[in-house]
């Protein structure tokens, strides 16, 4: 992340952190309740697009910072 530009400090680190799973908590709700499978495959699939995000923000995290999530 950072190579791109974006240096985020540590709080700032927690706070996209905190907030995306809070989302893909949200996402996961969505999925589960939703009776249409074409709005299930959506919600599935930002929910495999956040994954990587997270993914990112993590490894981005550890590089910069020494800091781990879970």
């Amino acid at each position: 992340m950072s190579s791109k530009g974006f240096s985020p400090i540590i709080s700032e680190y927690h706070i996209l952190w905190e907030a995306l799973k809070h989302y893909e908590s949200r996402l996961e709700k969505l999925s589960s309740m939703e009776t249409d499978e074409d709005k299930q495959l959506a919600y599935d699939e930002k929910l495999q697009d956040l994954d990587g995000v997270l993914s990112s923000i993590k490894a981005a995290a550890k590089s910069d910072f020494d800091l781990e999530f879970e």
